[in-house]
């Protein structure tokens, strides 16, 4: 929806999260005993556990028990929504959406893990116990949690003044420089990117947590520093396929690897359920039909293989396969549309909206 310019699709998103807050913060108090907001990876509505992973036998249990080992720990949703929503103000420059949603919502959510987590004897938070999505239940500073609040507490300090209190900007802060370093090894001289700095029990999922650092959290990728660290970490990733909420196609594109982008990209629109009557209902794959994670996987795959956007620039083509044919209109930062068309190799039209943002955009030659 972002780079499609349907943000009043977005906003009904935005707007149930703000109304579950309170809620949030309640359930945060009650099963924590501090303050901040949580939300679980499964929720209704109005904010409220799915009473399936909740579970329903509440006899003897505390409120901070949950039933269902997947998601006992995975927060990582909030995180997600927070990044989406510096996105959405990026593209928007809506001030008045970053006042009153982005900023609240963002500063309970920052402040959960502020609070929620210890510090290690360097000072450092320590995710412990965690868990690193639901591949792995136990684990002792998962990637996806350091990468997420790197990436969050950047966009949030690099707001305009005025959207956030001086308070909150003196948290942020000093709680980025809290965070440990993303868990990595040294293999050959070079660096790989790991899903936690410890990891414990069984595999339960098919999830790549190290890959968090490219996407959603865009800290490796085309246009940015360290290239290289993403593609290996890539590279050498455990699970490797395309299909429901896999996220592949996404970072592949993201890390310029066009051809690995287009392979997943076309086998996830040509997957089509045989027994429904709309193309578009994806499945069952992992899930259900229809399986709406996977066309919005191969959705958000294609628009990244066409076009990115890293600080002020806009990066066109950079994983793009050159004997594809594209007439595209898309969304960019600081209210920029980009629109073109390729054919035959060539950039034949090319138009960028408002003009003064054309010298922003960087051409990568397809591949």
């Amino acid at each position: 929806m972002l780079k499609a310019g349907d943000f009043d699709l977005m906003r009904s998103l935005f707007r149930m999260y703000c109304r579950a807050l309170p809620l949030a913060q309640f359930r945060t108090r009650a099963s924590f005993g501090h303050e901040g907001a949580f939300f679980p990876e499964t929720l209704v509505f109005w904010g409220a556990y799915t009473l399936g992973d909740y579970g329903w036998n509440r006899e003897g249990k505390h409120v901070s028990d949950v039933a269902n080992g997947y998601i006992r720990r995975y927060w990582q949703g909030g995180l997600e929504l927070t990044a989406m929503m510096l996105d959405y103000y990026a593209y928007t420059q809506d001030k008045d959406f970053a006042r009153d949603t982005l900023v609240p919502l963002a500063a309970a959510i920052v402040e959960f893990y502020d609070q929620h987590f210890p510090r290690d004897d360097r000072g450092k938070i320590l995710f412990k116990p965690s868990q690193a999505l639901e591949t792995w239940h136990e684990a002792v500073n998962p990637l996806p949690e350091i990468a997420g609040l790197h990436f969050v507490l950047d966009g949030l300090l690099s707001l305009p003044p005025g959207l956030a209190s001086r308070e909150q900007r003196r948290a942020w802060n000093r709680l980025r420089g809290e965070l440990p370093p993303l868990p990595a090894k040294q293999e050959n001289g070079k660096t790989i990117l790991l899903a936690a700095e410890e990891l414990l029990g069984p595999v339960r999922n098919q999830e790549n947590p190290e890959l968090y650092a490219i996407f959603p959290y865009r800290l490796y990728g085309v246009g940015g520093p360290d290239l290289q660290v993403g593609r290996l970490t890539f590279q050498q990733r455990k699970n490797r396929t395309t299909s429901c909420w896999q996220q592949d196609a996404i970072q592949a594109a993201y890390l310029g690897l066009a051809d690995v982008a287009r392979a997943y990209t076309v086998q996830n629109f040509s997957k089509h359920h045989r027994g429904s009557r709309f193309p578009a209902f994806w499945g069952p794959n992992n899930d259900w039909i229809p399986d709406l994670d996977h066309g919005g996987v191969a959705m958000t795959a294609l628009q990244a293989m066409l076009l990115q956007a890293t600080n002020e620039k806009v990066l066109l083509f950079p994983a793009w396969p050159k004997e594809w044919d594209v007439e595209f209109r898309l969304r960019a930062p600081l209210n920029t549309t980009v629109e073109g068309v390729f054919r035959r190799g060539r950039l034949e039209q090319f138009k960028v909206t408002p003009e003064a943002r054309v010298k922003y955009v960087v051409k990568i030659e397809p591949q």
